[in-house]
């Protein structure tokens, strides 16, 4: 069985007339026409990929945390500088005066106050790989039959029952 690539068919033909569209005005010229011929098979060209497939990862870590002795005299002064200096601008005269120290003490206590929380933890994502062999269809290799001869191509798509083919016609010349 011959092979022969591609869905082009050439035909010479030597000394002979050129049947009907090929008359006087196309001597020692090629003619092309296209016609179908019929697929005799048909088989996938199969190649086997490895794909990269992302998996996001999601985890929550404890927040680190200082020794807690320094932070908290640290907060609590802050604290009470801020609530004093907020305290120090309501009222006046002896008004103002209970208002910074109440200011003083509400800003060192809630201060305090967060100091004892538990941290919350820190919420990290990642993404890592993993890997999958696929199969996929690159194309497909066709035997076809045409006047009696066997022919073999590439397609990309399956091209069913029948495939057309490009016949040309042209007179050897000695």
């Amino acid at each position: 069985m011959p092979f022969r690539n591609f869905a082009t068919i050439t035909i010479a033909v030597a000394g002979l007339a050129v049947a009907g569209s090929a008359s006087a005005d196309r001597q020692g010229q090629t003619v092309s026409r296209y016609t179908y011929a019929d697929v005799v098979d048909v088989k996938p060209l199969i190649r086997t990929v490895e794909v990269e497939i992302p998996v996001r990862e999601c985890f929550e870590q404890p927040q680190r945390e200082a020794p807690r002795r320094e932070r908290s005299i640290g907060r609590t002064i802050a604290g009470g500088i801020i609530g004093g200096l907020i305290g120090s601008q309501i009222g006046d005269g002896s008004g103002r005066d209970v208002a910074t120290v109440a200011g003083t003490l509400i800003g060192a206590a809630s201060a305090g106050e967060r100091e004892r929380r538990q941290p919350q933890p820190a919420r990290y994502c990642e993404t890592r790989y993993e890997y999958e062999t696929r199969e996929r269809v690159e194309g497909f290799r066709v035997t076809y039959e045409y006047r009696g001869e066997t022919f073999v191509t590439r397609t990309r798509t399956d091209p069913g029952d029948r495939i057309r083919v490009k016949v040309s016609v042209a007179p050897l010349v000695d």
